[in-house]
């Protein structure tokens, strides 16, 4: 796990028991399941304004709903956290701690490790986002192809017609950068190109070599 995750939240960590680093997409189909089977329902944060929370969402202490934002379940949201005017939580989520779902910003079928900021204008759909990884303003997991297609990683089939990123810990996604469908970033790769970067698995050193006209 190490080129991926240095830790996993204790809170997540029985989702990670069987964890495959080189095909980390089999996550993705267990989260929903997961997040009913181990959520303890009830709202012990903050709401300012008018939100819509369903009844299948747990918030952790210390976490603020800002008015606008929409919350379906299933959904876990840790302590701490800032939910922010307009977001869109659209089930199957869960968040750490400390985490920032901005302004506008919609999230659905995926998991956000500790301290992961995505703080303006962002889409993330069945996706692993790694601890205090960072979306620039509008940058977007595309999480199908055109064609609804199985994805592919480097040659290897995954079985899915649905997967976004997994996103290393510290990695970062620059303003109005596309990922995927099907892209892996290990640890502190930072991506700044404009356009959507095609499904593979990339480092920090090979984003940097790459060159995008």
């Amino acid at each position: 796990m190490t080129t991926l995750f240095a830790s996993i939240p204790i809170r997540l960590r029985q989702l990670f028991d069987s964890f495959d680093p080189e095909h980390p997409w089999h996550l993705l189909p267990r989260i929903e399941t997961y997040i009913r089977d181990t959520m303890r329902v009830g709202n012990v944060g903050t709401v300012y304004g008018d939100c819509l929370i369903d009844d299948d969402v747990e918030i952790g202490a210390g976490t603020i709903i800002e008015h606008g934002a929409v919350i379906k379940g299933p959904a876990i949201i840790g302590k701490n956290c800032e939910i922010r005017a307009h977001a869109y939580i659209r089930g199957g989520v869960i968040t750490g701690d400390h985490c920032v779902v901005g302004h506008t910003t919609e999230v659905v079928r995926s998991v956000l490790m500790d301290g992961v900021r995505m703080d303006h204008f962002n889409y993330v759909g069945d996706s692993v986002i790694g601890n205090h990884a960072h979306f620039g303003a509008g940058a977007k997991v595309a999480n199908l192809r055109f064609d609804e297609k199985e994805i592919i990683v480097n040659g290897v089939p995954t079985g899915l017609k649905k997967f976004g990123v997994i996103l290393g810990d510290a990695s970062q996604i620059g303003v109005n950068a596309t990922v995927g469908p099907g892209v892996i970033f290990e640890k502190n790769a930072w991506l700044t190109m404009r356009g959507q970067l095609p499904a593979g698995r990339y480092s920090r050193e090979s984003l940097q070599a790459m060159t995008f006209r």
